[in-house]
C-alpha cells in the first residue's frame, strides 16, 4: 500500500472499489438532504408561512443538490474508466 495512501486514503483515484464506495456513500447522502431541505422549504413556506426561512431552505437544497449531481457525475466518470481499464 502506498505510504500517501495511509494516511490519506480520501486521496485514492475515483477508479478504486474503496472511492467508488465513498462517492456512492456521498450520493447518498446528498440526496437525504436534498430531500429534507427540501421538505423543509415547503413547511416553513405552507403552513409556518415564513417565507425567509422558505427561500433559505430553497438556497441549502438547490446548494445540496448541485453537489450531489457533482458526486454522482464523478461516480459514473469512475466507473465508466473502471469498467475500460479492465478491458
Amino acid at each position: 500500500m502506498d505510504p500517501a495512501l495511509a494516511r490519506n486514503p480520501a486521496a485514492a483515484p475515483d477508479t478504486s472499489p474503496e472511492k467508488q464506495s465513498e462517492l456512492k456513500l456521498n450520493v447518498g447522502i446528498g440526496i437525504i438532504g436534498t430531500i429534507l431541505s427540501l421538505f423543509s422549504a415547503v413547511i416553513f413556506f405552507t403552513p409556518v408561512d415564513e417565507p425567509i426561512l422558505s427561500i433559505i431552505f430553497l438556497v441549502v437544497t438547490i446548494v445540496a443538490a448541485a453537489v450531489t449531481f457533482r458526486f454522482y457525475g464523478r461516480l459514473k466518470k469512475a466507473r465508466a474508466n473502471s469498467s475500460g481499464s479492465s478491458h
